[in-house]
């Protein structure tokens, strides 16, 4: 592997323990780990010219459905259940493996080239979207979907579980990039059995457990009718946050629910954009953070977001607790950045999230020679208030240089759109589904 050298950085927001910021400083990376930062006095083959950017640790994204991206604007402006009874489950049905794997490069190219270095994705024909991004060279926590009932790949559960233990099987250990893992999907579509047997299956592999909980006021009362407890506590009851769990969403806990994920370590991913379009709600984060309880953001699918944009969601996320609680001292830009780096390395056991010796090299560097980054009094409070994702020029994963001056140097970016809008239409016919693009 190629040693990369980015010399005289302006800004290097490490978050490391002390969360320092390095002003006029390198950073140096071989065989994909980071061994030097500050003042670097060898060479390299590849150097990059630092000078007017900032380096900062790759944004990690805990929760994304990546192939969705073909699902683009399909459905907008419909509440949850209906947006997905009506449109996204119908059009799911008819996905194919080439389908997926043509729109999750697609979501990929669009991560990368927004800075986001790790995705946390749960959807189906994992298989193929772990294929794309080994090609693609993202760093990927993977997750196969576990439904009770017929998806696009299964016909059940019991088929679902045997498809993702092969996929565990398969994958864990294979690449340092990807990280297979288990994908029960909500209590709502995940009986007990099913969620048991699904918790056991990866106690026995030791990988982590990608579930969607207390995302809708309905899917709580609904979840509380059938088994008399909350989706949390129904997830705690068959033995789900027994291990490293992200719960996406969690807009409805209870304060005991509240305590729950504290106690049992589990990493939630909020998802204000995606919540907000759906109407939801809003997640009591500021509550949870106050009870201890470890935070991750996600953008969730493009079909719920519209775009995998990562500081857009940061500032988003800084934005929505202030207005809702009527306190602008709530969530504060450095809480933001470490649910957008560390915590969520921390929480996976990942050597990524912060830019310091050892750790493994997924780096961004964005350009500051911008209006809106202008004076930098404060680079922490402009990560969060004034970055976009059009700064991003270079992008470093597991050492390897993916995106060069804003285009990725792993495939071709043309033939990745061309592919992603065929199958696109191709996925419209089958489904029986009108838009622009068939018009």
């Amino acid at each position: 592997m190629e040693s990369i050298l980015v010399r005289n950085l302006s800004i290097v927001i490490t978050q490391d323990g002390r969360r320092r910021i390095l002003k006029d400083a390198d950073i140096y990376v071989e065989d994909g780990i980071i061994l030097e930062v500050g003042t670097v006095k060898r060479s390299a083959d590849i150097v990059l010219d630092g000078r007017g950017k900032a380096a900062l640790p790759g944004l990690i994204n805990t929760h994304t459905h990546i192939p969705m991206n073909l699902f683009r604007g399909v459905a907008d402006d419909m509440k949850l259940f209906e947006w997905l009874n009506e449109k996204i489950w119908p059009m799911e049905r008819k996905l194919t493996p080439d389908h997926v794997e043509k729109g999750s490069l697609l979501g990929m190219l669009e991560a990368l080239r927004t800075g986001t270095t790790t995705i946390f994705d749960m959807y189906f024909f994992e298989e193929r979207i772990a294929e794309a991004a080994e090609r693609i060279g993202i760093r990927a926590l993977l997750s196969s979907s576990i439904i009770d009932g017929e998806t696009p790949e299964t016909k059940n559960w019991r088929e679902a579980l045997n498809v993702a233990e092969n996929f565990v099987k398969k994958w864990k250990g294979k690449s340092k990039r990807i990280i297979p893992s288990f994908g029960p999907h909500a209590p709502y579509t995940v009986g007990p059995e099913a969620m048991e047997a699904t918790a056991e299956a990866a106690s026995r592999y030791n990988v982590p457990v990608h579930i969607h909980l207390s995302e809708d006021s309905r899917e709580v009362e609904q979840i509380k009718h059938t088994y008399g407890v909350g989706p949390i506590e129904y997830a705690e009851i068959h033995r789900v946050l027994d291990l490293k769990t992200i719960a996406a969403h969690v807009v409805w806990p209870s304060d005991e629910e509240i305590e729950i994920l504290r106690r049992k370590k589990v990493l939630v991913s909020h998802n204000p954009v995606s919540n907000m379009k759906t109407a939801a709600g809003v997640a009591p984060i500021p509550k949870m953070l106050s009870h201890g309880v470890l935070i991750g953001l996600g953008t969730d699918g493009a079909a719920s977001n519209n775009i995998l944009d990562m500081p857009e969601t940061m500032k988003l996320t800084a934005l929505i607790h202030k207005a809702v609680n009527r306190d602008p001292t709530l969530i504060k830009a450095q809480d933001v950045i470490d649910m957008a780096t560390i915590n969520p390395a921390k929480a996976m056991n990942l050597e990524i999230g912060s830019i310091e010796v050892g750790k493994r090299a997924d780096i961004v560097i964005i350009d500051l020679k911008k209006p809106w980054w202008r004076p930098i009094h404060s680079p922490i409070s402009h990560l969060v208030y004034s970055f976009r994702s059009t700064d991003v020029t270079h992008v470093i994963v597991d050492g390897r240089l993916v995106i060069e001056e804003g285009h990725l140097k792993t495939m071709d970016e043309n033939e990745i759109m061309e592919n992603a809008e065929k199958a696109a239409m191709d996925l419209l016919e089958r489904a029986g589904v009108r838009s622009f693009l068939s018009e």
